[in-house]
């Protein structure tokens, strides 16, 4: 039986197997640690930045005008 993340995330493609590779493996992260916040899901500053980076939100300033 195919796991949550395999279901949602094996079939990505990022045009790069490093990007895809990625994607599933923050997806499938982010799914066992449903619920918590990203800082305590990813352990490693570099992992955390990594995620960041990956995410489709967009960059905010929040520096005041």
């Amino acid at each position: 039986m195919m796991n949550w993340w395999d279901k949602n995330f094996a079939s990505c493609e990022f045009g790069d197997e490093r990007l895809s590779n990625r994607g599933y493996s923050i997806g499938k992260k982010i799914s066992q640690g449903f619920g918590k916040a990203l800082s305590e899901i990813f352990k490693s500053g570099s992992e955390l930045k990594r995620a960041y980076e990956f995410s489709p939100i967009a960059k905010q300033n929040l520096a005041r005008s």
